[in-house]
């Protein structure tokens, strides 16, 4: 089923054609950077490639030895120079069109759009006034003062309500909206919307009977249980809407995200099929044509163009039409041509990282699997030979992007992806057949759903089989500099040979064994003796105090239910026997139903009037006990006192100042040598709510302070003071776009300590007590790895 990618066993031996693949890289090199650039600099950049190209030209047309010497570097230059004109063009029609202009002046218009992709849950849990969908669209006029003016630019709009979630591609709507800039040099705009469409116009009838067989998908599935209902609809078309966060963890922990957004490995089995079926029929060439054409075609609608389908679409096109001339067809030539071709089209893909995996796996299929597939089919059943090379040759391909992502090397991906590889084929087909059936009837496809079910019952179990093994990832740099590292080593496994081969093998066997038996022995993370963990979760808190035997307080959780998760789990924390929720403001609260679902919470702590937030209502309907946090409480978990400061009863004022304010103290456990450690940890609280706490007379002065409001500007110099912190822990997100921490806030916590950490910086901040006093480990970059305070 492979075949027309041009990796087939009769293929294995065949040269390599690898002049398009300088072209490929260059086009791609040029692309990426001039994204952000002005479009000055792709001006610059096509003249210099341009003419170069053109000096060298008169050696290519003299032939002989000339033309095998400039030729390669005249292709080279000239796709250079089409990249950096076709970048500074649409960057251009961009920024000088009338979408473009609004946004600068965040002025309000109306005008209408036709959607180009199917609308999708903002992310986050959903609040009163927030968009609850994002969808792409592609303006067609907009309105100026009194006048209609067309224009043709990419949009996002941020919306609600049902009619908006129905939304299929290729409709159109008429809307008003406020126009707001983007950090996308090739989106014109973001426009939040309020209330339904006020028009909207039919599909196409290809979209619509692609819609309807999505919806009736969908439906059929709910038949099944989970997590097959929501991951089957994943599997076939990317339809994500009933996947369970926890199915999505296990995928993500075992290198098998890949599966729950189509990629071109559906579209390869699918046209395989379908050209297979033909050949079997004995049918004639323009019949195999035009049937794996049709399948391209109705697969890419079903599935909707994304990155990685568009890129298997393309290239089986090239196969096609090689075909269909008569032509053999070289898989590398095609998928050099593919990347050529589709950053001309859409420059944007070269900033997608499904692109870049899709491209990068497919190439690295071709390249090294087949050699791998003869080598290992010595010594191993063929299916399985060829199982494992396609795994790994995928796997090695994308790891030194994957890093960028995961901050990770994941050696379970690849004997899961073994594991599963037989039944994502079948489930393939089996599904999309099904589809089929759900057209014509709804009923029947409901009782046959049960088949490919079964198939992607076992896809679940691998990932949740793989997700448990422990010590299934390796923690990577996760930057370009670790990227580089990781392609540099990996390309020095594949070029070395013989005894060096050999050598390296037994090195590295080595020094993975030491290491994994040095995690496994005594790891790293966290520090023994540690007291009080602030979490990296981006712009965001999250504070863990460890209350033994595996258990911990949790004072925030962050927006992002994974970042939270791997804290926790790191940490070693199985069950949260007190949940804090400062205030009801997303990067603090929106991850706590993710970290009620994956371990137990005992109790939950929160501002008055909280239980009836979206997150207080999902808290209760989880089984959690929810109490009103007001100044005046004390509360105790293992070692811990816990003395709520605030906010008072009644208290008035925005939610920052609304925050529950506590001051935790530890004593140390008897004969433990450790000393005591208090922290304050108070939310994000401004200069009115710190004034009233110092007003109010209680203890402020603590170890450790958890710096109010990730250290904005509105803080209190005295209120600072008060604290008189040995310890401060900022919890602040890389990039954030609020100024935080604010440089006069820092000063004067750098005023009042030299120890000052931040999650930006330092990423997981421990505190750790011992005999010798407090002490300070980071989990990555803290300048010294232990500072005494």
């Amino acid at each position: 089923m492979t075949t027309w990618l041009g990796t087939d066993a009769a293929g294995m031996g065949a040269p390599r054609d690898l002049r398009l693949v300088a072209p490929a890289v260059a086009t791609w090199g040029t692309a990426l950077p001039l994204l952000n650039a002005p479009p000055s600099s792709s001006l610059i950049v096509a003249l210099i490639t341009g003419c170069a190209a053109l000096l060298l030209l008169p050696f290519v047309r003299h032939g002989t030895a000339a033309e095998m010497a400039t030729a390669p570097v005249v292709a080279v230059l000239a796709c250079a120079c089409a990249a950096a004109l076709v970048v500074g063009a649409r960057v251009t029609m961009v920024r000088v069109s009338p979408v473009a202009v609004l946004a600068e002046d965040e002025g309000r218009a109306a005008f209408t759009a036709v959607i180009t992709r199917d609308p999708r849950p903002r992310s986050g849990l959903p609040r009163p006034g927030r968009a609850e969908y994002v969808i792409e669209a592609r303006t067609t006029w907009v309105r100026v003062g009194r006048d209609r003016v067309p224009t043709r630019v990419p949009v996002v709009i941020l919306a609600s309500g049902a009619e908006w979630r129905r939304l299929v591609p290729s409709q159109r709507v008429r809307a008003s909206g406020v126009f707001l800039g983007t950090n996308d040099a090739l989106t014109a705009a973001l426009v939040p919307v309020r209330g339904p469409p006020e028009e909207i116009a039919p599909p196409s009838t290809a979209h619509a009977v692609a819609g309807l067989a999505r919806e009736r998908l969908r439906g059929a599935s709910e038949s099944l249980p989970h997590p097959e209902r929501g991951l089957l609809p994943a599997l076939l078309v990317g339809d994500t809407s009933e996947l369970r966060p926890e199915t999505a963890e296990h995928f993500r922990a075992t290198g098998m995200t890949h599966l729950l957004t189509v990629s071109g490995s559906n579209l390869a089995i699918m046209t395989g099929v379908v050209i297979g079926l033909s050949r079997r029929l004995h049918g004639p060439t323009w019949c195999t044509v035009l049937g794996g054409a049709a399948m391209i075609a109705v697969f890419v609608l079903l599935a909707r163009p994304e990155p990685s389908v568009v890129r298997a679409a393309f290239m089986g096109a090239i196969a096609l039409l090689a075909l269909a001339l008569g032509r053999r067809h070289t898989g590398l030539a095609a998928l050099s041509a593919t990347v050529i071709g589709l950053l001309l089209f859409d420059p944007a893909l070269a900033g997608s990282y499904g692109f870049a995996l899709s491209v990068l796996a497919t190439g690295g299929i071709l390249l090294l699997a087949p050699r791998w597939t003869r080598t290992w089919s010595q010594r191993m059943p063929r299916p399985l030979a060829e199982a494992v090379a396609v795994a790994l040759a995928a796997h090695v391909a994308c790891a030194p992007v994957l890093v960028l992502l995961s901050e990770e090397v994941s050696w379970v991906a690849i004997p899961a992806n073994v594991a599963a590889a037989p039944m994502v084929g079948a489930a393939t087909v089996l599904g999309l057949f099904v589809a089929a059936i759900a057209l014509v009837s709804p009923l029947a496809a409901a009782v046959v759903i049960g088949v490919p079910g079964l198939a992607v019952a076992w896809i679940a179990a691998v990932a949740e089989a793989g997700a448990r093994v422990p010590h299934g990832t390796v923690p990577w740099r996760p930057d370009v500099t670790g990227a580089l590292v990781l392609a540099a080593l990996i390309a020095l496994a594949l070029l070395l040979r013989g005894w060096a081969r050999r050598i390296a093998v037994v090195v590295a066997v080595a020094i993975g064994g030491t290491v994994a038996l040095v995690q496994c022995v005594a790891p790293s993370w966290p520090p023994p003796g540690w007291a009080v963990v602030t979490c990296d979760v981006g712009q965001g808190d999250a504070v863990v105090l460890d209350a033994g035997d595996g258990t911990a307080v949790l004072v925030d959780t962050g927006e992002e239910a994974g970042a939270v998760d791997d804290c926790l789990d790191r940490l070693g924390i199985r069950e949260v026997s007190l949940l804090i929720l400062t205030h009801d403001h997303a990067d603090h609260v929106d991850a706590a139903p993710a970290v009620a679902r994956g371990r137990s919470v005992r109790a939950a702590l929160a501002p008055p009037g909280f239980a009836d937030s979206t997150v207080g209502r999902t808290l209760r309907a989880q089984g959690v006990p929810l109490h009103a946090g007001v100044a005046g409480r004390t509360l105790r978990s293992g070692l811990w006192r816990l003395d709520v400061l605030g906010p008072r009863d009644g208290a008035i004022g925005n939610l920052n100042d609304r925050s529950v304010v506590v001051r935790a103290e530890r004593a140390p456990a008897p004969g433990s040598g450790e000393v005591p450690v208090s922290v304050l940890l108070s939310g994000d609280i401004e200069e009115s709510a710190q004034l009233s706490l110092l007003s109010s007379g209680p203890a402020l002065d603590v170890d450790v302070l958890k710096t109010p409001h990730h250290g904005s500007a509105a803080q209190d110099p005295a209120f600072l003071r008060a604290t008189r912190p040995v310890i401060t822990l900022t919890s602040v997100g890389a990039d954030n776009t609020y100024g935080h921490p604010a440089p006069a806030t820092m000063r004067r916590l750098e005023a009042l300590t030299a120890a000052n950490y931040r999650t930006d910086l330092h990423g997981d901040i421990a505190v750790i007590t011992g005999p010798d006093g407090l002490a300070v480990v980071c989990e990555r970059r803290c300048g010294t790895t232990e500072q005494d305070t």
